[in-house]
């Protein structure tokens, strides 16, 4: 695993979650609707942060895509597994169809 892609990922955990207990806090200063509002939101930014840090650690098992899905082979052959390193001939071959 890239150790900066771990790093941003705590990173953005850390802030997420900081931002989320001041979320949490005023949801507790509420009342009604807002209080419900505020603890579903606080909540959304705490699971947002765990997953930040779960898609980190997970993604090299995938090869870095999003669970396994290369949208690049599917939807163009030519260009998998690079986008910028076309397989066919070299230039200056003709074309055989």
């Amino acid at each position: 695993m890239h150790p900066f892609m771990l790093g941003f990922a705590v990173f953005h955990a850390v802030v997420l979650a900081v931002v989320s207990f001041f979320v949490l806090f005023a949801a507790g200063n509420a009342e009604g609707f807002v209080k419900i509002l505020g603890n579903v939101l606080g909540y959304l930014l705490l699971i947002l942060a765990v997953l930040a840090i779960v898609c980190a650690v997970v993604g090299p098992m995938f090869g870095l895509h999003p669970f396994g899905f290369d949208a690049a082979s599917g939807m163009h052959p030519g260009m998998a597994p690079h986008w910028g390193h076309m397989q066919g001939p070299p230039p200056g071959q003709p074309v055989t169809p």
